[in-house]
């Protein structure tokens, strides 16, 4: 607030249904909606006049339910991503059963990308050696035959 300035004074009506809105559950959006002002207003009220806000309840954001899904139509890096949230970072190689390698990453077993369960968590070496990465490497082309 610049120097000098007043707070801004809110009509007690206002913040009585303010608090009464809020106190019954709303969200201070639905508050804002209801009074026929923005959200903005609604939250300098309560922060002026002491109302407490409530803690933001975690949502379930998995699948679905997040806004960003694109389900099968997902990049492959997306579905990667899937695999790191939902089950983490391996640690250990499900071929040659190494706990010492610095890199692990999740293969990819039949091409079925977005199934969830169709990926194994394997050491950079035995995961390019299940992509045959290396034998592509060496004829000089790239992997599915794409040069």
């Amino acid at each position: 607030m610049p120097r000098g300035q007043k707070p801004k004074i809110y009509p007690t009506d206002l913040v009585s249904a303010v608090a009464e809105h809020y106190a019954d559950g709303r969200t201070q959006a639905e508050v804002a909606e209801l009074i026929g002002t923005s959200q903005k207003v609604v939250w300098n009220v309560m922060r002026r006049h002491e109302i407490a806000a409530r803690v933001a309840a975690k949502r379930d954001q998995w699948g679905e339910n997040n806004t960003q899904w694109k389900g099968d139509e997902a990049s492959k890096i997306a579905f990667h991503r899937r695999l790191y949230s939902r089950f983490g970072k391996p640690t250990k190689c499900t071929v040659c059963g190494t706990e010492e390698s610095n890199h692990y990453d999740y293969a990819n077993l039949s091409g079925h990308y977005e199934d969830i369960e169709d990926y194994a968590p394997m050491c950079r070496s035995c995961h390019w050696k299940y992509d045959n990465k290396v034998s592509n490497i060496t004829k000089g082309g790239m992997p599915n035959g794409k040069a």
